[in-house]
C-alpha cells in the first residue's frame, strides 16, 4: 500500500479520554518527545496537515498526496503528479495555494462544485506549466497546493498562519487563490491576507464588502453582487416594459435577514439599490426569513402562503441556494403549487448541493415539478456565454472544452455551472501575474511583492482572456465590463442557456 491511500483511509472516530491521558502520561514523562509523539499519533494527518476545531477536521496545505475528501481524491492526484513533475524539472518554481473549505459543512458548496473548480485550476496550471498548451512561456513553473479551510472556512486562522509561514519561503509562495464563498470567517481569511500582503485572486467570491474604498490585495474574477443584481434588475425593468400588458408586471423580493451571510446580505443591498437606480418597481411584500435561526422550513411554508395568497410575476430570491431548495419544497404543498417565477444569482447552485441518494434526488425532482416554480438566475459563466462573444479564434473555450474531455475525462456538460470555469481563469490570471513578474526572459525573483505589482497592470487596456471572459480590473480588484449568462435551472439539474444580461 502506498503512502497516499494510507492519507486517504478513513479517520476514527476521536477517542477523546484517551486523547487526553496520553497526552498527560506521555507528556509528563518525555517532555518535548512526548508531544512530538502525540502530535503524530493524534493530531498529524499529513505533513502540513493537522486536526483544527471541534470538528477534528484535517486542516492546512497539501500537494496533494493529502486527500482531504474522497470526492477530491482524482484531481488531487493529478495534480500532486504535476506538482512532481515541476519539482523534477530543474526549472524555476513558485507555488500558488488554492483555498477552499474541503472537508464541507451544511453551509458550504457541494463536494461536486469544489471539485470542479479545482478541475479548472488544475487545467490552468497544465496551459500555464506547458507552452505548447497555451503559450504563455513556462518559467517559473507553477505548483498548485491545496488548502483546506475547514467547514465553513471556520478554521481559516490557523491556516492562515501556515500560509504566512510559508510567505516567499521554501515552498515560494505567492498568492492564494479561490478563497470559498462570501461569508464572515471568508472576510476574516481576506483581511488577515492582506494585512500579510500576500496578493488574493477569488474565484466565486461575489459580496462587494469583500473590497473596501482604499484597501487593494485582493483581486477576482467573479462579478461581483452588485453586478449580478444590477444585471437581473435591467432584465427584470425590460419585462416590465414590455408594451401592450394588460396588466403592471410585478415584482417582490424574498430577502435573508442574517447578516451572518454577507452574500445574501450584500445581494439585498445590491438589487435594491440598482432597482432604485434603474426605475424598476418592487412591491414589497415583508417576505423574509433567517438562515441563522432554526425552523427556517416553518418560515419558508408561511412565506409560500403569503406568495401563492397574491401571486406576483417575479420574486427576486435574495439568499442562497440551499435556502432555495426549501422554499421550493414549501411551493410544493397542497394548496399552494402556484406558477411561479423565481430569479436570483449564482449561489442557486446549492440547491443540488445536498449529500443525497439517487432516489432522493428523484423524489425532489418530482417535488419541485409539482411546484410550479421557474428558476432563473444569472451564472458567473457559461459555456454558450462566448460563442459569439470572443471574435474568431480569439475565443478560448474551445481549447478548454476539450483539454476538460481529455484531462479530466468527465463530459463537458459539468462545465454548464461555470464552476470549472472560475477555477480556470482564476489560477491563470494569477499566472499571468507571475509571468510577468519573472520578466521576459523568466529569469527575475518572483514575490508576493512582484506578483501584487503585476496584478495592478490587469486593467482595461490589457485583459487576460479567461474562458468566462476578458478579465480586467478596476482600482478596487473587481472586475470590470463581465456580462453574465442569465440560465435556467431545470429541476433534472440541466442549465439551460437564456440570454447574455449586463450589469
Amino acid at each position: 500500500m502506498s503512502g497516499e491511500d494510507q492519507l486517504t483511509a478513513p479517520r476514527p472516530q476521536p477517542r477523546r479520554w484517551l486523547r487526553a491521558a496520553v497526552a498527560v502520561t506521555v507528556a509528563g514523562a518525555l517532555g518535548v518527545g512526548g508531544y512530538w509523539v502525540y502530535d503524530r499519533v493524534f493530531e498529524r494527518c499529513a505533513d502540513g496537515v493537522r486536526e483544527q476545531g471541534p470538528r477534528n477536521e484535517c486542516v492546512g496545505v497539501s500537494d496533494g498526496s493529502y486527500v482531504f475528501d474522497a470526492s477530491l481524491r482524482d484531481i488531487s492526484r493529478q495534480i500532486l503528479a504535476e506538482n512532481r513533475r515541476v519539482a523534477a524539472s530543474g526549472k524555476p518554481w513558485v507555488s500558488v495555494a488554492y483555498l477552499q473549505p474541503m472537508t464541507t459543512g451544511t453551509g458550504d458548496r457541494g463536494r461536486d462544485s469544489i471539485r470542479r473548480e479545482l478541475e479548472g485550476a488544475y487545467l490552468a496550471q497544465r496551459e500555464l506549466n506547458d507552452p505548447r498548451r497555451g503559450g504563455r512561456g513556462d518559467s517559473p513553473q507553477i505548483k498548485l497546493l491545496l488548502a483546506n479551510s475547514g467547514a465553513g472556512s471556520a478554521q481559516w486562522e490557523p491556516l492562515v498562519d501556515q500560509l504566512k509561514e510559508m510567505k516567499d519561503g521554501g515552498q515560494h509562495l505567492v498568492a492564494v487563490a479561490g478563497l470559498g464563498q462570501s461569508r464572515r470567517t471568508t472576510q476574516q481569511a481576506v483581511d488577515a491576507l492582506r494585512e500579510a500582503r500576500i496578493p488574493m485572486m477569488g474565484s466565486t467570491v461575489t459580496a462587494d464588502a469583500m473590497n473596501r474604498p482604499g484597501q487593494t490585495g485582493f483581486w477576482r474574477v467573479a462579478a461581483t453582487n452588485s453586478d449580478q443584481a444590477s444585471a437581473a434588475v435591467r432584465h427584470l425593468r425590460t419585462l416590465q416594459n414590455r408594451p401592450g400588458q394588460q396588466r403592471p408586471y410585478r415584482v417582490t423580493t424574498i430577502r435573508d435577514r442574517s447578516e451572518q451571510d454577507t452574500y445574501s446580505t450584500s445581494l439585498y443591498r445590491s438589487f435594491s439599490a440598482a432597482a432604485a437606480r434603474h426605475g424598476l418597481k418592487v412591491t414589497d411584500l415583508g417576505l423574509a426569513y433567517s438562515s441563522a435561526d432554526p425552523a427556517t422550513a416553518n418560515a419558508f411554508s408561511s412565506l409560500a402562503d403569503r406568495v401563492c395568497a397574491d401571486p406576483p410575476d417575479a420574486v427576486y430570491f435574495a439568499g442562497r441556494g440551499r435556502a432555495l431548495r426549501v422554499f421550493i419544497e414549501a411551493m410544493a404543498a397542497a394548496g399552494r403549487r402556484c406558477p411561479t417565477t423565481v430569479v436570483t444569482a449564482d449561489d442557486v447552485v446549492g440547491v443540488f448541493d445536498v449529500p443525497e441518494s439517487y432516489e432522493s434526488r428523484q423524489a425532489f425532482r418530482k417535488v419541485w415539478q409539482r411546484s410550479r416554480v421557474t428558476v432563473h438566475h444569472t451564472v458567473l459563466a457559461h459555456p454558450d456565454q462566448w460563442t459569439d462573444a470572443y471574435p474568431g479564434s480569439v475565443n478560448p473555450l474551445p481549447q478548454f472544452r476539450d483539454a476538460y474531455r481529455k484531462d479530466i475525462r468527465r463530459l463537458d456538460t459539468e462545465l454548464a455551472d461555470g464552476q470549472a470555469m472560475m477555477g480556470h481563469d482564476t489560477l491563470l490570471t494569477l499566472g499571468v501575474a507571475i509571468r510577468e513578474g519573472a520578466g521576459r526572459q523568466g529569469s527575475s525573483p518572483v514575490t508576493t511583492g512582484s506578483t501584487r505589482q503585476m496584478l495592478l497592470q490587469i486593467s482595461g487596456s490589457k485583459p487576460v482572456y479567461g474562458v468566462s471572459g476578458p478579465i480586467r480590473f478596476d482600482d478596487h480588484g473587481d472586475p470590470v465590463g463581465k456580462p453574465l449568462a442569465l440560465v435556467e435551472l431545470k429541476p433534472d439539474g440541466s442549465y439551460d442557456f437564456r440570454k447574455v444580461v449586463w450589469p
